[in-house]
């Protein structure tokens, strides 16, 4: 799994759920989600940022399915992000 590729997916459609992966255990499935809100994913060394950082700018959520748990995740920016305060402008007409 590509977590750079979901992060980039989360923050071009802000707000917006999508999937991050179909999993058989609810246990990997609900750590999946932890490490996302965590930023915890997609680092491959402890000087290389995480797919989700800063922690905080990304909700996940596991929703349960008929053939297991489907994490999926979305982008809720940070105060001081400029392209999510102008998605959330857009949204409740300009009082961001």
């Amino acid at each position: 799994m590509n977590h750079f590729a979901v992060a980039a997916a989360c923050q071009a459609s802000p707000g917006e759920w999508l999937p991050v992966g179909d999993y058989n255990s609810g246990q990997t499935a609900y750590g999946m989600v932890w490490g996302i809100r965590n930023a915890r994913f997609g680092a491959r060394s402890a000087q290389q940022r995480s797919a989700y950082d800063p922690a905080g700018s990304f909700e996940a959520r596991a929703v349960q399915g008929e053939f297991g748990v489907r994490v999926e995740a979305r982008y809720v920016g940070v105060s001081n992000d400029a392209a999510w305060a102008d998605a959330l402008a857009s949204v409740v007409g300009g009082a961001a």
